[in-house]
């Protein structure tokens, strides 16, 4: 089976769960899971998959006929795509296999079965278990978390610092209000993210933190691979962060999270399991227009978060 969610992580997390179910009904049944270039890490071990399709988007047409090739020329006797793009539509149409499975808005013709009807794909009805963790991090990431997390005190707090869009991230005051009053109750922060816009938001946090502070903090954005951003993330005690991937991991990995919704609501993304939820007390709230002015999330106090730790934490 070619097995399609290539982005971007929030929705690759959530179907790990409908992977995994499928593999532990048909344990011959080989899988391979197509993503685009990161994103293979965080499948480095999974019991569920069996082999990986890496699409390096930045190589341009020469990426995607590269994956073509792959496919092609491998022995799929089945497809399941819930990616419902056109690039995966195309996908599926150049694959040459035999079995598609998936759904899209004006292309379905190329998909021969339902996406949602997994018994009629697979002859045999799979129930996913919501309450279950199939994501596993392997003892190796374990002793490399342990290693960077040995002289920070607890409760260490994972802070996802970013977002995809502006608008979705907590402000950076918002963060040193906070993270000052996690150090100063005797824990610790670990700060998480990628790319150049969240290693400028850490530097500023980390900037506008008294000195006093600052050694109980782990500037780690940018600096992990997903798999050990995932142990990492499981290693922690809390995650506090808004909508953005690595609570999807937060909440794969049944860690106590704090989520921070304004813009979006957590049922429109996914995370109404979350365990705990702050959401925003505007008339717009869920409005989803990244140009919005308000920047509702400043609203949402540093006290809010850190009392939630405080009443529910054991140290």
């Amino acid at each position: 089976m070619l097995f399609i969610r290539y982005s971007a992580l929030g929705d690759i997390v959530r179907a790990i769960p409908y992977v995994a179910t499928i593999k532990e009904t048909f344990p011959s049944l080989h899988i391979t899971w197509l993503l685009t270039h990161p994103y293979e890490d965080l499948m480095k071990g999974q019991p569920f998959v069996d082999d990986v399709i890496v699409w390096y988007r930045g190589l341009g047409c020469k990426g995607f006929l590269n994956i073509i090739s792959k496919i092609r020329k491998s022995s799929f006797t089945h497809l399941v795509s819930l990616q419902g793009t056109d690039r995966s539509a195309v996908i599926a149409l150049l694959s040459g296999i035999e079995n598609r499975a998936g759904r899209h808005d004006w292309a379905s013709f190329v998909y021969n079965l339902p996406r949602e009807d997994l018994q009629e794909i697979l002859g045999r009805t799979i129930k996913i278990d919501k309450y279950r963790r199939y994501y596993k991090v392997n003892q190796k990431l374990k002793s490399l978390t342990d290693a960077l997390l040995k002289n920070l005190n607890r409760p260490r707090i994972a802070c996802v610092i970013g977002a995809s869009k502006k608008v979705k991230r907590w402000p950076v005051s918002n963060w040193v209000g906070f993270i000052t009053m996690i150090t100063s109750f005797g824990g610790s922060a670990i700060l998480l993210g990628h790319g150049r816009n969240e290693e400028a938001l850490a530097q500023t946090i980390e900037d506008s933190l008294q000195e006093k502070h600052n050694h109980k903090i782990l500037n780690l954005v940018s600096k992990l691979r997903l798999n050990e951003m995932a142990a990492l993330i499981d290693g922690c005690d809390y995650v506090v962060g808004g909508d953005t991937g690595p609570m999807h991991l937060a909440l794969a990995l049944q860690k106590p999270a704090i989520g921070l919704f304004g813009p979006t609501l957590p049922e429109q993304v996914g995370l109404s399991d979350i365990r705990f939820k702050l959401i925003v007390d505007c008339p717009l709230k869920g409005c989803q227009k990244w140009g919005c002015n308000r920047r509702c999330l400043s609203s949402v106090r540093p006290e809010r978060v850190f009392e939630i730790i405080k009443g529910d934490c054991v140290w």
